[in-house]
């Protein structure tokens, strides 16, 4: 670790934040955590609901006030016993998603990104508080895509342009889906400029159950979660952070948002580590 051999002054520290849809509501335990012990990212990278995430701390918002976001739109009801989406799911979300008749998505995804704007409060990324990196993916070469100047929300937007849920974003002649496609956890983009490196994986696990088959949509979803789930792991192989972050998060679908209070409680086990994570390499 070049930080340890030069010891500055002031550590760059960079936070990643990783996709993984409603799990990805942990990443504000992590954003708690360094308020709560004086930290300020020297940069931010993030995919898909890292990508959101990111925005709007970087924007200026605390990790309570993000927390406070979150309950402005959530409502708890019964947790479902299994299904990523169903009839009152539909129902629950109508005020922000929106359904289009085009193949390439069931939803738009321009009402959850008029949501962020009303709280982000900029439209570029010159304007944030702190430097953010959002990648995507480009449908036509299979390339990452990396933002990080020019206009805000339609990266975000292209970053959680998850594969078959939201339709893909057109940007600089390019059509862009999720991130996580190619970049689910993207650390990487930080190392070269940030003395140590946070990387927040919300990758899930999912119980098998003999009786309950999962569903097409369920089967679909988990596929690509499967697959970022072997990137991560390819890329920890070879070219680790400093540290490495993944709550235990069971049991909670890509979309099933209205989990919010089972994520923080699996996840609230993340806070300690990063402190005592922190403490020993900085010590």
């Amino acid at each position: 670790m070049k930080w340890l051999r030069r010891k500055p002054k002031v550590l760059k520290i960079g936070l990643a934040l990783g996709g993984g849809g409603a799990r990805g509501l942990a990443h504000i335990q992590v954003l708690e955590t360094l308020d709560e012990l004086g930290i300020r990212p020297h940069a931010i990278a993030g995919t898909s609901i890292g990508a959101v995430m990111g925005a709007l701390y970087a924007s200026g918002l605390s990790g309570k006030k993000i927390r406070n976001v979150v309950h402005e739109w959530q409502t708890p009801r019964p947790e479902k016993t299994h299904g990523i989406l169903d009839r009152r799911d539909l129902r629950r979300w109508a005020a922000l998603l929106d359904p289009t008749f085009d193949r390439s998505g069931l939803f738009k995804g321009e009402k959850i990104i008029r949501f962020l704007s009303d709280h982000i409060k900029c439209t570029t990324f010159e304007e944030l508080q702190i430097p953010l990196v959002v990648t995507a993916a480009d449908y036509g070469d299979a390339s990452e895509v990396v933002f990080k100047s020019g206009d805000l929300l339609s990266a975000v937007r292209a970053s959680m342009a998850i594969p078959g849920v939201f339709t893909p974003v057109e940007r600089d002649g390019r059509l862009l889906l999720d991130g996580g496609v190619v970049n689910p956890l993207p650390y990487n983009l930080l190392q070269d400029e940030c003395d140590l490196v946070i990387a927040v994986d919300v990758g899930g696990v999912r119980q098998v159950d003999e009786k309950h088959r999962p569903p097409f949509f369920d089967t679909i979803i988990s596929g690509f979660e499967i697959m970022e789930a072997a990137l991560i792991r390819n890329r920890l192989q070879s070219n680790p952070p400093d540290i490495y972050l993944k709550p235990d998060i069971r049991n909670v679908g890509l979309l099933e948002f209205h989990k919010t209070e089972q994520v923080f409680r699996q996840s609230e086990a993340i806070k300690d580590e990063l402190r005592q994570k922190l403490r020993m390499l900085m010590k």
